[in-house]
């Protein structure tokens, strides 16, 4: 098996217990939010306070975007696949996890590349990780470390 193959079944792995945890989150802030309007920002202000399997979280709001070059190489290492998942960042360091939140989808990925060079925009997420968030391409995301 090549070391691709090993790094690929982790973050399937990883995301499993992300998607497990998060799943445990939203059901946290849905039996604390009844009466009350289900928008975004609703549940990222109440899993703010939440203690659950992932631990106490302080979220920040700001703007992200995606990017696609499939094939090029990654400034952390290693080329951009489909299926990778990860996010860019001028000021993280290259494997630090990022928790990011979006309508009530959470995923835990690391920082893989640098960027976004676009004013205003602090994350670049790959386009495996929109799509596990069904993050639009550009949009405001809450985020914590």
């Amino acid at each position: 098996m090549t070391p691709r193959g090993i790094g690929g079944r982790r973050a399937l792995a990883g995301l499993l217990v992300v998607v497990v945890a998060g799943a445990a989150v939203a059901a946290f802030v849905a039996g604390s939010s009844a009466g009350r309007p289900r928008t975004s920002r609703v549940r990222v202000a109440q899993a703010t306070e939440a203690r659950g399997p992932l631990g106490p979280r302080r979220w920040q709001r700001s703007v992200a975007s995606t990017f696609t070059d499939y094939g090029d190489a990654l400034a952390c290492g290693g080329v951009l696949a489909p299926e990778q998942l990860g996010i860019a960042s001028r000021t993280e360091p290259c494997g630090a996890l990022v928790t990011l939140a979006y309508r009530g989808r959470v995923v835990r990925v690391p920082v893989i590349d640098r960027g976004p060079y676009v004013e205003g925009r602090e994350w670049d997420l790959t386009g495996a990780t929109a799509r596990a968030l069904r993050f639009p391409g550009l949009d405001e995301i809450a985020w914590a470390r």
